[in-house]
């Protein structure tokens, strides 16, 4: 069934299974992956008999969050304000449109998950870990902000103090952590998550559809009063390309993600 570049995709029994499938890039979102990631979403989510998306990652992490080098205008890593923006405009409506889809989300969640990434598994009611995952929001090393909505998102879930630690500081939380933040919904041993979310899955899959559609729309609604600060994300972004602290930052960071891969290729 698979069609695509970036993602994997399987649909059985009312399951719409989906794989990011970077591992070479712990699947770093790109913009063509999360456009393939809403498309292929969107198509079989509207399917009759579509009740659950899983959202996973191949390899060693579910993702590494956005792959900041994506969008580079040339062989330096630089990224112009144009294009910076209209990745981060495209990057954020493809993940938003994940919220509003008319199935039950299961974020899968393993290893890393990190920025952008993390901004994905909230789009999902339900977020069960492994043991071994790690969650962080590290964007202010990197010269950016946190944006695609991911920082309402946070608070809704954590809390404004505890929003602020992961946000300011950087650090990683661990599963358990998490959890008891509210930042995940379940943590198992990382040899059951596979087993676990699919018996989760299942389990859903059996309940009227309406009823599922009903209560995912419900669920949204709660929350659609708290990311009504996220419209600020694009202005956010607009003020740290032309900080040029920030823009240093920013360069400096594209170059080493850019000389990582050129080594990288090179041992290939």
């Amino acid at each position: 069934m698979n069609e695509y570049r970036t993602i994997e995709v399987d649909f059985s029994d009312g399951v719409i299974d989906v794989t990011l499938n970077r591992p070479d890039r712990l699947n770093a979102i790109n913009i063509d992956m999360a456009e393939e990631l809403a498309e292929a979403a969107d198509r079989f989510a509207h399917r009759e008999n579509a009740k659950v998306l899983v959202l996973r990652g191949a390899g060693r992490a579910f993702s590494a969050g956005a792959d900041v080098g994506s969008t580079a205008d040339d062989a330096n890593g630089e990224t112009s304000v144009a294009a910076r923006i209209n990745g981060h405009a495209r990057m954020q409506k493809a993940l938003a449109s994940i919220e509003t889809l008319p199935v039950v989300k299961i974020a899968q969640v393993h290893g890393h998950c990190v920025g952008a990434g993390l901004v994905l598994a909230s789009m999902c009611e339900l977020r069960i870990a492994g043991s071994d995952a790690q969650f962080s929001v590290p964007e202010l090393a990197f010269g950016i902000p946190f944006s695609m909505g991911g920082l309402p998102r946070l608070v809704r879930y954590v809390g404004l103090t505890k929003a602020a630690d992961m946000v300011l500081t950087g650090r990683r939380v661990g599963a358990q952590e998490a959890r008891d933040a509210g930042l995940i919904t379940r943590v198992v041993d990382s040899s059951d998550l596979g087993r676990v979310v699919a018996e989760t899955a299942e389990q859903l899959s059996t309940h009227p559809k309406y009823l599922v559609l009903e209560t995912v729309e419900r669920l949204r609604e709660v929350g659609v009063a708290l990311l009504e600060g996220s419209r600020s994300d694009l202005s956010s972004l607009v003020l740290a390309t032309l900080d040029a602290e920030s823009r240093q930052v920013m360069a400096e960071y594209a170059r080493r993600i850019l000389s990582k891969k050129r080594t990288k290729d090179k041992k290939q």
